[in-house]
This record gives C-alpha cells, structure tokens and sequence, in this order.
C-alpha cells in the first residue's frame, strides 16, 4: 500500500483546482453586475441545457477509465481511444438532439430567446463531451501534474474567453462562441494526447469488456443528471427568466465541493482499484471522508450562518431573494464528505449504482412537484434535498457492505463529531453580526468580519478539546496528514 494519504496524492489536483477556481469564482460575480437579470437567466438556462447533456452523455466511459488503466495491463492506449471515440459519438448525436429540439427547449424555459443560441448550444454540448477523457486517462494513468496543468488551463481560458467578449460589447452571442472556441481547443488537446501515446489503438474484445463496465454506470448516470437538475427544470417552466435568475442563485454553491470531492474520490478510486487496494479499503475511506469533512462541516456551518451577507455580497441586493433557497440548498454539502461513488465504482458495483441512482430519480420528482405546489421556489428545493439526503444515507450501507465493516467503523466518527460540534459553536457570532448588517450597503465588509470571528471561534473550540498540539495543528493533521 501506498505510504501518502489521499490528500497528498490529489495535491496537484487540488492546486491546480484551486488556482482555476480564483478565476471561475469570479464569472458569476461579473455577469451578475454585467448582464440584466433575464439574460443572466438566459444564461443560467443554456448552461443548464449543456451541463445536463454533458454529464448524461458519456455514458460512463470517461469514469471507466479509473476503473481499467490503473490496472497497468499495457493497454491504456486502447481504453482511452475507445472512451474517446464512444463519448465523441455520443456527444454528436447529442447535440444534433439538442439543436433540433431548441425551440422545445425555448417553450420549456418560457424563454423564446433560448432559440437564438441553438447552434452555440449544439456545439458547446459536443465538444463538453468529446473532451470529458482528458484530464481522466492522465490522472488514471499516473500523470497527475499534467492532469492539473491542463485542467488549469483548460478552466482559466473559458473564463478569460467569456468575460471578454461581454467586455468588448458582443453580449451573449459573442459570450456564447467563445465557449465554443475553447471547447475546440480542448478537442485538439484529446487528439495531441492521442498522437503522444502513438496513435488509435481499438480492440473489439477490450470494447465489449470497457462497454459492459460503463454502460451500467452510465445508465446510472442517464438517472442521475436529471435528478440533479429535475428541480432547476421544473422550476424554469413555471417561472420566467428573471425568476428563474433569482432561483439559479439561490442554488449557487462555491466550488469548494468539487474542488476538493472530485480529485479526492477520483484518487480514492485509483487507490482501490490498485493490486491490493481493497484490503486497506476502510482505511482509505476514512482517509478520504476525514479530508473532506474537515473543510466541509465548517464551511456548510458558515454558509448557513452568513447566508444573509453572502448572497447580496457576491451578487448584489437584487438577489436577496435567493438568501432563504441557498440556506436550503447548502444543507446538501456535508453529505458531500462521504466519498461514495468513488467505492462503489472501485468495487465494480455499478449496476447497483443503476438501481440506486434510480430510485433517487423516482423519490425525487414527487418531493420536487410538491414542493413547488406548497412552497414554490423555496419548496422546490426542499424537496430535492430531501430525496437527496435520503438516498445517500442508503449508499453508505451499501460501501459499508462492500467494505466490510459495521456501522461503528464504516466512518471515522469520533474525529467527524469533535469537527462538528466546532463547526456549530462558530455560528454565533455570525449570526451576532448578520443580524445587525442585514440589508446594508456594504455586505462584503461584514462578511469578511463574520468570516474571521468564525475561524477564530472555530479554532478556538477545536483548541478546547483535551489533548496536544494547537488548534492550527489539529487542523492540519486533519487535512494533511498522512494516511
């Protein structure tokens, strides 16, 4: 077994993640304050429409390959060729979908607008999905700091392509093809690591074996998308673009998720899939949940507290309507901690993840229609986390049947305890100082003061509890240490 935990192999990853999530961070920002809110709306619903066929049209080939390179067999070459010509296909047929469906698509939103960007659409769908193998079959096949190089680079162009041709007066026309031209970048990125590792290499018997893998988990995936984004349409449909703007906020989450979720589960399940992985599987999942829950539970705590001063700081009072849907929507993020998929792929339990994934979708749209019926935008979002929740909670018995442990050892709780209790307690005087600046001119201050009394506290209580070292190195024990 390797000696370094799953933060130090991921670091590159999360560096580099780090880095392009400066930049990314700030598009929302600035389209907020450079776009009216219906074209920001207009916006919210094109990359909705994109974001949805990307993740379904893969097909699960692109995570297949954590799955089949790590096994270091000599044929990495043929599992990404095959990846890359399976998700291509998909991805253009995807997008001939699309284009042909705009005008549906534009009734759908109530957004006759949408209609006008159908060729962007179609192209940008495409090209997020042929290029989905990238930064994958590096980090699977060990090249980890190219992997986050190129996944810099990649997020740092379409943010400096987006904002300027808003800047340069072309809206979002201009906006739009600029995705378009760095999705093709992105494309002749694939090919140069084609043309690098020799060329094409296909072989029927490994397709079949790669599509018996894959298929499962992208059917999951076909289930699993619109569960995710079934709120986001239903609302659209019942609302215009302005409203819908206020919901997409409400829903807006820093990336500090996939910022650290993804490189830590895609590396966990490199690590479990390796020779000999599954018999330290418990202690990688703690390695990896413990990483995760040490920056999550603060931040979730924090989020919830200072929600009042977040939203109008990053967008402006126009949007202080969102405040009561990003309180809800936010609850989701602890759960986030429990690296489950990563296991379950690992561990080959992909038609599982069908069934699950499944159910998620069939809990989920009741809950969504009656939330919306009772609550409106508010109730929408309740109900998807509600069902969210729910199903996740069922996958942790799940890896914990795959893992072999009880429920006492499938997680690390007396650490997940000592960092919630912590996290609570530096509520209060966020709350103290969100209460007194509600609705002021200069949010970003008091959300910058009520950040720092939060680390302060939060550190503070984690000083209290009984035993060595200083707050500060309690934390970085959680973080860094070595697994």
């Amino acid at each position: 077994m390797q000696r370094r935990g799953i933060i130090g192999q991921a670091g590159p990853l999360l560096l580099a993640r780090g880095a392009a999530t400066v930049l990314g961070f700030l598009l929302p920002l600035i389209l907020a304050r450079l776009l009216p809110q219906a074209q920001f709306g207009t916006y919210k619903q094109v990359w909705l429409v994109a974001s949805t066929g990307y993740w379904m049209l893969q097909m699960g080939l692109t995570a297949s390959l954590y799955y089949f390179i790590p096994r270091q067999d000599g044929r990495g070459r043929a599992w990404y060729t095959q990846a890359l010509c399976g998700v291509s296909l998909f991805g253009a047929i995807g997008a001939l979908g699309v284009y042909l469906a705009r005008f549906a698509i534009a009734r759908q939103f109530n957004n006759p607008e949408l209609a006008d960007f159908g060729l962007q659409l179609a192209v940008i769908t495409f090209t997020m999905t042929a290029t989905a193998p990238l930064e994958p079959e590096l980090l699977a096949s060990g090249q980890t700091k190219l992997s986050a190089l190129l996944s810099f680079s990649s997020d740092a162009v379409r943010v400096v392509a987006s904002v300027v041709p808003l800047l340069a007066g072309w809206g979002l026309q201009g906006f739009f093809w600029a995705y378009v031209l760095h999705g093709a970048l992105r494309l002749s990125a694939c090919l140069w690591l084609l043309w690098r590792q020799g060329g094409p290499e296909l072989d029927r018997k490994l397709f079949l074996e790669q599509l018996a893998y894959a298929l499962p988990f992208g059917a999951a995936i076909l289930l699993d998308t619109p569960q995710k984004t079934f709120h986001q349409w239903a609302v659209g449909s019942s609302v215009d673009a302005a409203a819908f703007a206020i919901y997409a906020q409400g829903c807006f989450q820093l990336p500090v998720v996939s910022l650290l979720y993804q490189p830590i589960s895609d590396v966990l399940q490199c690590r479990l899939a390796a020779p000999g992985g599954r018999e330290h599987g418990a202690h990688l999942f703690h390695d990896a949940n413990l990483r995760l829950a040490a920056v999550l539970f603060p931040f979730t705590a924090l989020m919830l507290a200072s929600a009042g001063l977040f939203v109008p700081a990053l967008f402006t009072h126009r949007y202080d309507g969102s405040v009561p849907i990003f309180r809800i929507a936010v609850l989701v993020t602890p759960f986030a901690a429990l690296p489950l998929e990563g296991v379950l792929r690992a561990t080959g339990q992909t038609r599982y993840v069908f069934r699950i994934f499944f159910w998620k979708l069939v809990a989920t749209v009741p809950a969504v229609l009656l939330g919306i019926k009772l609550g409106g935008m508010v109730g929408a979002i309740a109900g998807h986390t509600v069902a969210d929740v729910s199903i996740r909670c069922m996958m942790l018995a799940r890896v914990r049947r795959e893992l072999r442990c009880s429920w006492g050892e499938v997680l690390p709780w007396a650490q997940l305890g000592e960092l919630a209790v912590g996290a609570v307690v530096a509520c209060a005087p966020v709350v103290l100082i969100a209460r007194a600046y509600a609705g002021g001119p200069r949010p970003l201050l008091a959300l910058c003061a009520a950040a720092s009394c939060y680390a302060a506290v939060y550190l503070g209580a984690l000083a209290l509890k009984p035993g060595a070292g200083t707050p500060f190195a309690k934390v970085k024990r959680v973080l860094l240490g070595v697994a």
